[in-house]
């Protein structure tokens, strides 16, 4: 759980760093939560029983893997 729980955090900071890199755009907080929010239900999946169960399911971990890889490219080529 280790593993999903920096991702999370990494998908998180670079939401905020994000956010304040782009505050001068108009639509800043909608594109910075496209980040945060994904970081913050992996987060949260892995402190419930439940999500961590779904977390060892292999399709749910490259479902994740390409969630988190999409938002950290959105995040370096939105404008």
């Amino acid at each position: 759980m280790n593993n999903f729980r920096m991702w999370a955090y990494s998908l998180i900071a670079v939401g905020i760093i994000n956010w304040d890199y782009q505050r001068h755009h108009s639509h800043v907080v909608s594109h910075s939560l496209l980040i945060i929010l994904p970081g913050l239900l992996l987060l949260s999946m892995t402190y419930l029983t439940q999500g961590r169960k779904l977390l060892e399911i292999q399709v749910v971990k490259w479902a994740w893997a390409v969630i988190g890889i999409a938002a950290v490219i959105y995040a370096f080529t939105n404008k």
